[in-house]
């Protein structure tokens, strides 16, 4: 059986891809780079190694001796690390160092770009989670009116804005004004932040540059993201179609069926 790397940070999405890796005769070898509660992996990863997010060289190190060849890099790391002091080895620092008036963006192509240099193949994330991605439509009962379809084409178009200027992904509107844009917060917290502002009838929209790297980050949304717009009272929640992935979808969109959220997948 042909192995892949996992380099996992946190979350659902890495214990998903595992659990497919196997279904596609796939043995997973897995670098944790963020702690864990429990074991994620117990019961399907026989391979499971942790090292911090700046150990890249050790990490490569591990995954060619171990006979990788390919490694999808998927799971959360929250870009805030780059401000607080980390474990980093002689490879990172001189990453951060050639790097150091770069967007985040810039030192993960760098490091990519390093990783793919010992001869290690980076595959997208979405290369066994296709599932995952939703198609374009309204994917729940609840149709947006139309003054939220002139809210969902600002959102979206805005968050395709931010994201091309490496900023963030989420935005939150209501009757055509931007009341929240993602900045290193992180999702949940731009929603509440607009949310709180906007209450009923909020729009959140979520998106990708326009020359996202699918390798490191598809744009994520689950059943916290949509507890979240329950709480502030938010009424819809749109992302592109294919390129975000919608975790646990049958599930979530029975949910949001019951709190009379609108989902919408953006072509």
């Amino acid at each position: 059986m042909k192995k892949l790397g996992i380099i996992a940070g946190a979350g659902e999405l890495p214990v998903l891809l595992a659990r497919a890796a196997v279904a596609n005769g796939r043995e997973p070898v897995v670098i944790q780079i963020t702690k864990s509660d429990g074991e994620p992996f117990a019961g399907i990863v026989h391979e499971v190694h942790t090292y911090g997010v700046g150990q890249i060289q050790k990490i490569a190190r591990t995954l060619l001796d171990l006979g990788v060849e390919e490694v999808v890099i998927i799971g959360k790391v929250e870009k805030n690390i780059l401000l607080r002091p980390f474990q980093i080895d002689t490879t990172t620092i001189r990453i951060l160092v050639q790097n150091r008036r770069e967007k985040p963006s810039a030192i993960v192509n760098a490091a990519l770009n390093y990783l793919e240099s010992t001869g290690l193949t980076i595959l997208p994330q979405d290369r066994y989670l296709q599932e995952l991605l939703p198609h374009p439509g309204v994917l729940t009962k609840r149709q947006p009116t139309e003054s939220q379809w002139k809210d969902i084409e600002l959102g979206i178009t805005t968050a395709r804005q931010i994201a091309d200027m490496d900023i963030g992904q989420t935005v939150v509107v209501k009757n055509q004004i931007v009341l929240a844009i993602e900045a290193i917060e992180g999702t949940d917290a731009t929603i509440k932040r607009g949310g709180n502002l906007g209450r009923k009838g909020s729009v959140v929209a979520k998106a990708a540059a326009a020359d996202h790297d699918f390798r490191v980050d598809v744009p994520t949304v689950g059943q916290q993201t949509l507890s979240v717009l329950h709480q502030v009272k938010a009424d819809v929640l749109a992302v592109e179609a294919r390129r975000t992935f919608v975790i646990d979808p049958e599930k979530l969109i029975k949910q949001a069926d019951q709190w009379k959220i609108a989902v919408v997948a953006i072509e």
